[in-house]
């Protein structure tokens, strides 16, 4: 070995920058290993390499494992192992960690082979502080033709890099289990073909529990869990792990009742066949969209219905007007044709009187003008309404009522109008000549109204939608009977209005239907009615006139103010028609009307400032207002009060009911 001339030391001590400097003038005379110049070669070449390194690296020499390190080591100890360490034996200068590093140091030895470690946890004293340090390191053993006669140790102080881990992974957690979807990792689990079969649950987040309703997972498998789950779910994880591709789906479990939206992504290797998924429970918001997209199609298929159920009144209506312009017809003609307008006419008020009546009970907007009734005359009545239409159809009603009175509290126009839908509903269901049966018991403290019919009957489907607005069992063209779908949800929404329920019931196809009302019963004893046939009926108006009157007829649509004013002449009444409102108070003054019928829905202005106008018009004092009004509820009658009209009419307007009350005002 070639002497420095500088300092009279070997030339492998040269350069080494502070470690060098400090182990050149250390003295090394009473060392146990002496100057050195007499040290091993193996030991001055290994040294010469680690002190010209800039990673951090350190030896221990001989069976004491005397200590040299660099200077990118030095950097790592602090102050209370540098610089004492240099030459220390390795079991002093680490005597708190020894009971871990010297097995390991005994194992490179006794020429057992090297040994690695990554990120290994080491508790140590720096800077008079006990610390937690992670170091990344090796043992290789330095070797001659002999034996092991040192450690070569070459390591990294990696602590600050995990402590960046440790709180990038805490933060992690935190968001994880902070988060409100469902976070969770699954290994799939394949079946002897290499087929996915199931998954295993390793780990989950808080939000788990409360995206599936699911405890206590991790560890358990899906079919554990939830027995009956749709394969799909094994395809669609097993696909991801086995292709590593991510998948974003929306998905339902009828076995879970709910509906998930996923993200799916493989993680780890290939082999492991692990997936995260992320999910979140989308159950309330699927079925708002299945319900919205239902109710749509509802409207479509109302609209349809609607279309088709006018359009059936309006052929013979259009027929009947063609007939009546026909030159030379009969009185006789004229008298039928005239018979099937007003039938007709009658049949789409109906429907608008349907339409009406369902919007304002599911809007809460029809009062009950509730009393002590007898369900037994509320039979009677539904009866005498139906009666033609089951006659016509040739059915066999049969009736079963007490002898003691069904009193319940309620409105029995509106009692008669569920009962007679109940029956009009059969007739239109059952072929001709079938049966209808009609029950009416009490007990319990229950009143139980039962219509029974053995007709087309309905399936399961069906029957879960019976009560629902715009809904009508699919049936053939031939027996379909019309009707806007709208009977049985009207029938409900008034049945609950009373406090009470009512059920459908099909044993299926053919086999009939039951329908069953149930109302709570009062024993207060009502006033005599009579339940027979015995009861007078209420007197017909009669179209009768007394004095001419003037009238004044205000409607934008020609045809329905000439109809309207053709009417009122034939019956003596001298009439003025208009159709600007802007010209009535003019026209009106010049022509002195004892009674003005107004349209409300009149163009640049309505009727109800029209009956303003004219109520604080001088000279106009005593006119008789009539308002003239698509609009029939408690709200547009009271706008009418409000704005000055004495009487209220709904659209089309009764003749007779028109007769009397202007037979009145002369």
């Amino acid at each position: 070995m070639v002497s420095n001339s500088a300092h009279g030391l070997p030339a492998f001590l040269d350069g080494g920058g502070e470690m060098g400097v400090l182990t050149r003038d250390h003295d090394w005379s009473g060392h146990p290993l002496g100057p050195p110049a007499g040290w091993p070669l193996l030991l001055k070449s290994t040294l010469r390499l680690i002190l010209t390194s800039n990673h951090p690296m350190l030896i221990w020499w001989g069976d004491e494992l005397y200590q040299f390190y660099n200077d990118a080591y030095r950097r790592t100890m602090g102050a209370d192992r540098h610089p004492v360490a240099l030459g220390q034996r390795c079991r002093d200068c680490w005597a708190e960690v020894w009971h871990k590093v010297g097995p390991e140091i005994d194992h490179v030895m006794t020429g057992q082979g090297a040994t690695w470690h990554e990120n290994a946890l080491v508790q140590l004293t720096r800077n008079g502080k006990r610390e937690d340090m992670y170091w990344t390191y090796g043992y290789s053993p330095i070797q001659d033709e002999e034996r092991v006669r040192g450690v070569l140790v070459v390591c990294a102080d990696v602590t600050e890099d995990m402590r960046t881990r440790q709180l990038l992974k805490q933060s992690y957690v935190t968001v994880v289990e902070s988060m409100d979807e469902g976070l969770a990792v699954i290994r799939i689990i394949l079946d002897d073909a290499g087929r996915p079969a199931d998954y295993r649950f390793l780990e989950v987040n808080p939000s788990f529990e409360r995206q599936t309703g699911l405890v206590d997972v991790v560890g358990k498998t899906a079919r554990q869990l939830v027995p009956d789950l749709e394969e799909r779910w094994f395809q669609i994880y097993g696909k991801v792990a086995l292709t590593g591709e991510s998948v974003r789906f929306l998905e339902g479990s009828e076995p879970m009742n709910r509906w998930f939206e996923v993200y799916a992504t493989p993680v780890g290797s290939k082999e492991d066949l692990m997936v995260a998924l992320m999910f979140r429970d989308v159950t309330d918001r699927t079925r708002s969209e299945q319900a919205l997209r239902t109710a749509d199609r509802r409207k479509d298929e109302f609209l349809a219905m609607l279309a088709h159920e006018l359009r059936n009144p309006l052929a013979p209506i259009s027929a009947a007007a063609e007939l009546l312009q026909m030159p030379g017809a009969d009185a006789a003609r004229v008298q039928n044709a005239s018979a099937v307008i007003g039938r007709q006419v009658r049949h789409i008020t109906g429907l608008i009187d349907d339409l009406l009546d369902v919007s304002r009970v599911t809007r809460g907007m029809i009062p009950l003008n509730a009393s002590t009734t007898d369900v037994r005359r509320v039979v009677a009545d539904a009866i005498e309404q139906v009666r033609p239409l089951i006659d016509s159809h040739g059915h066999r009603l049969t009736v079963s009522t007490p002898p003691a009175p069904a009193l319940v509290m309620g409105d029995a126009k509106r009692l008669v109008q569920v009962l007679a839908n109940l029956l009009s509903n059969s007739v239109k269901y059952t072929p001709g000549g079938g049966d209808i049966m009609l029950r009416l018991d009490t007990g319990g403290g229950q009143v139980r109204l039962a219509v029974i019919d053995n007709g087309i009957g309905m399936t399961a489907d069906v029957l879960a939608h019976a009560f629902d607005l715009f809904v009508q069992a699919e049936r053939e063209t031939d027996r379909s009977q019309g009707g806007l779908g709208i009977g049985l949800a009207l029938v409900k929404s008034l049945v609950e209005l009373h406090g009470g329920t009512v059920s459908a019931q099909s044993p299926g196809l053919g086999q009939g239907s039951r329908f069953t009302i149930t109302l709570p019963q009062i024993v207060e004893q009502p006033a005599p009615v009579a339940v027979g046939g015995d009861v007078a009926a209420s007197p017909a108006p009669v179209l009768t006139t007394s004095a001419a009157l003037r009238a004044m007829v205000v409607d934008d649509n020609e045809d329905a103010a000439d109809m309207l004013a053709m009417f009122l002449e034939i019956h003596g009444h001298q009439v003025l028609t208009e159709e600007d409102p802007a010209r009535v108070v003019e026209r009106a003054l010049a022509f002195k009307p004892h009674v003005c019928l107004l349209d409300i829905g009149l163009p640049g202005m309505d009727g109800y400032e029209l009956a303003r106008r004219l109520r604080a018009t001088p000279g106009l004092d005593g006119v008789v207002l009539i308002a003239v009004t698509g609009y029939g509820d408690e709200q547009a009658k009271q706008q009418a009060t409000t704005a000055g009209f004495d009487h209220h009419f709904v659209k089309p307007i009764d003749p007779a009911s028109l007769v009397a009350l202007v037979a009145t005002l002369a």
